[in-house]
Parts: C-alpha cells; structure tokens; sequence
C-alpha cells in the first residue's frame, strides 16, 4: 500500500474545466453578453444626438444638420456591435474551432445576443422622455432627442462580423497533421 497524494493546483482545475465544451460554450456566452452590455453603454456615451428648438411660437424646429444627424444612433450602434462581431469571432474560433459545426453556430447566436443586449443597455443608459421634456419645454429652450435605433437590421450587423474571422480562418487555418502508421521498413541486407 502506498501513501501517494495526488496534489491538484488550481490551475490544472481551470484546464480540466476548459476542456469541457459545454464549460466552453458557457463561458463564450457569458463573455458575449457581457461586450454587449459595454458596447451598449459605449453606444450611448459615443452617440451625438440632435436637437430641437423651441421657437418663440412654441414651434420645435431642428436643423438640417440635426436632421442629417439623426442616423447616427444607427451609424455608431453597427460600428460597436461589428467591433463586437469581429472580437466575438475572432475569439470564438479559437475557443471552439476543434468542436466542429459549434464553431459557426455558437459565434452567430452570441454576437446577435450581444448585439440584443447592446441595444437594451443603450436605451436604459441613454436618454429617454423626449415626448415630455418637448412638451414641458418654453420658448429658447433646446430639447435633445432621446437615443434609438431607428434601423432594426442594424442588429444583423454583428452577426456578420462574428462569422468573418470565422470563414478566413477555417480558410486559411493549417489542417491539423494526421497522424499516419509508420510504415515498417523491410530489414537491409
């Protein structure tokens, strides 16, 4: 009988763990969800938003600038979120490239989910009552408007920046060597 301890670090628990593809998967996911919720708030902190002008009339005008302005909500919420897109495929192929059709799949639905997310924290972090903030305003008074996202297929937009990456590296990605019997090499003379 023999007294050996079998000493585990954590570190060799974090790779065992990693091994796992569902703890993977997991873990892809929460990471996605959470860029989104940071890309939702660097939507509403990066996005200008325009304004309108209460005249003496009580007439709320906005310029054409302003008007031009409006599709910037829109602009900004697809550039973060195909940044988003882009990381999210990036670091999903080297998480899940060796789990087969997992690795277009779960990319896909976690950038849409980051994207859904991003828009969600965007609106509750961003500005909102712009109804009531116009109709209590008096004459000389600037209203912003409040942040949306005027353009639904501005969601998509992450999507197809996560399966990017994705299509180049299982392009251009080496093949793995397979592993081939040795040949057996007939005795010299």
């Amino acid at each position: 009988m023999s007294d050996d301890v079998l000493v585990v670090t954590r570190q060799g628990q974090l790779a065992e763990l990693w091994a796992v593809p569902s703890w993977r998967v997991t873990a892809y996911l929460a990471l996605s969800v959470l860029l989104g919720a940071l890309g939702g708030i660097l939507w509403s902190w990066l996005t200008p938003l325009p304004t309108y002008l209460v005249g003496d009339n009580m007439i709320a005008t906005i310029t054409e600038r302003g008007n031009t302005t409006i599709v910037a909500s829109d602009v900004a919420f697809a550039f973060i979120t195909g940044i988003i897109g882009l990381l999210l495929g990036a670091l999903g192929w080297a998480a899940l490239h060796r789990l087969g059709w997992v690795v277009v799949v779960v990319p896909l639905l976690a950038s849409l989910a980051a994207s859904l997310v991003a828009w969600r924290m965007g609106l509750l972090v961003g500005q909102s009552g712009f109804a009531e903030r116009l109709a209590s305003a008096e004459a000389g008074d600037v209203v912003q408007i409040d942040l949306a996202l005027r353009s639904a297929s501005a969601v998509i937009v992450g999507p197809f920046s996560a399966i990017t990456p994705i299509m180049l590296m299982a392009a251009f990605w080496p093949e793995p060597a397979l592993e081939r019997p040795s040949e057996q090499r007939a005795p010299s003379d």
